[in-house]
Order: structure tokens, then C-alpha cells, then sequence
């Protein structure tokens, strides 16, 4: 009979340990989820346009927190080009991304053309 009553005790012990351990995991779960994903509602960074420079670098047209930005990638770098000063043609620029399909949500056309956003816009 001990040896019943030692395996009883040992299962037991081992499901409120394991029962603590996934109470646990799901409360930090939960934690982190509400620190780290996105909150639901327009994003702060959109991408409005991109175009080729050459091998892995671009220059991209982005809008962030109501700006338009004209940033340099590379590989490694991200280059601050300049910046859209006038505001009806940020807004301009910022209204017609939001009304792209969904299959564009990023705001890159499939051949990634500054020059063919430009015209698609006129």
C-alpha cells in the first residue's frame, strides 16, 4: 500500500506543478501578447511607393504619423532623403494609398515604379 500511496502523491505533486507551469505560460502569454501586438486601427507606417536603385537598394516614399518621408534603403542602411513639405499633397498622397486594393495593401505596386505611381495618380 505505500507504494500506491507514493505514486498517488507523486502524480498529484507532478499535475499541480504542470497545471502551475501552463497557468503561468498563459498569463505571460496574454502579458506579452497586449505588449507587443499591434492595436487594432490604422497603422502608423505606411508604405506609399518604392522603386529600384540598383542591387538591394531603393528609395521609398513613406507616411509616417502624417508625414510623407523619402527614404534610402540599402541592405544595411535607411537614408532620410527628404521630406514632402506641402500638406495637401501628403494628404493627397497618403488618402490615395489608403484607397488601394487589398491585394496592395503595402502600397507597392507589383513593379515597384515610382514613375508608374505617378502616372497611375494624374
Amino acid at each position: 500500500m505505500e507504494i500506491w500511496e507514493s505514486v498517488v502523491r507523486m502524480v498529484s505533486a507532478l499535475g499541480v506543478v504542470l497545471a502551475l507551469i501552463l497557468g503561468l505560460l498563459a498569463v505571460a502569454r496574454s502579458a506579452v501578447g497586449r505588449r507587443f501586438l499591434p492595436v487594432s486601427g490604422p497603422p502608423l507606417v505606411k508604405i506609399l511607393g518604392s522603386g529600384p536603385l540598383g542591387s538591394r537598394k531603393h528609395v521609398m516614399v513613406v507616411a509616417v504619423a502624417g508625414e510623407v518621408l523619402i527614404l534610402g534603403t540599402t541592405a544595411t542602411e535607411l537614408v532620410p532623403l527628404g521630406k514632402i513639405a506641402d500638406p495637401d499633397v501628403a494628404k493627397r498622397l497618403i488618402a490615395e494609398a489608403s484607397m488601394l486594393p487589398s491585394g496592395a495593401a503595402t502600397g507597392i505596386p507589383e513593379s515597384g515604379n515610382l514613375e508608374e505611381i505617378a502616372r497611375a495618380r494624374r
